[in-house]
């Protein structure tokens, strides 16, 4: 009969225990940070169409090094210039429907980044010379990304205590620890990603006002009583 006793007792601490731990509240909190961008990220791409594959890969070098020249001339460090491996084959067109092939093409992809906004026009001045020059993106960056994201998760994160230190308040409860926290894709403002940087810049002529959007949100669930 005792085990039968012990068995009771050790079954309701357990299910008392459950009940205590069920306890919680869970809270979302997002943060925004609209900062100037320093820097913008350029794909360029060279792409030649050739009646034979070696005259376009040999068109296309003479354009890559052409354009690593105006890069260096304008102050673009080497280090912040990735040029990607060159792509070739048949070059296919299609004419009334048919697909037909007109020739060979090769493609490549320079990668860099303009820290100097100021020499912006200078740039672009440089990559219009060309007819070979395609720019495939351009994104505005920040050059201290790591350290505002960091602070983004910050905001985030006391903006979900602060929220469930008022809810708990309003419902006459205690705050208790931290069980879980999660990154999620909640956004209260409608974003539907929270890991975006968005690209703005004034339509004025002349102002290179770019901005990034870094917005971060995160799921909390505390333990209350």
């Amino acid at each position: 009969m005792k085990y039968f006793f012990l068995g009771l007792f050790i079954c309701s601490f357990a299910s008392t225990n459950a009940q205590e731990i069920h306890k919680y509240i869970t809270v979302n909190g997002t943060s925004e940070l609209i900062l100037p961008a320093d820097q913008i990220k350029y794909t360029i791409q060279i792409k030649i169409v050739a009646a034979a594959v070696e005259a376009s890969k040999n068109a296309n070098d003479s354009c890559r090094n052409e354009l690593l020249r105006k890069l260096n001339k304008i102050g673009i460090n080497s280090n912040d210039i990735n040029v990607l491996p060159m792509t070739l084959g048949k070059n296919y067109e299609f004419n009334k429907g048919e697909r037909k092939q007109r020739g060979f093409y090769t493609e490549v992809n320079v990668i860099f980044l303009l820290k100097d906004l100021s020499k912006y026009y200078e740039l672009t001045n440089e990559l219009s010379s060309s007819n070979q020059y395609e720019i495939k993106e351009s994104t505005y960056n920040i050059s201290d990304y790591e350290l505002q994201q960091k602070i983004a998760f910050e905001k985030a994160l006391l903006a979900a205590k602060e929220k469930a230190k008022y809810m708990v308040h309003v419902l006459g409860v205690k705050l208790k620890d931290v069980l879980e926290i999660e990154e999620n894709n909640y956004w209260q403002a409608g974003s539907i990603y929270s890991n975006t940087i968005e690209q703005k810049q004034d339509s004025r002529a002349g102002d290179m006002s770019g901005k990034v959007t870094i917005r971060r949100s995160v799921k909390v669930k505390f333990a209350i009583n």
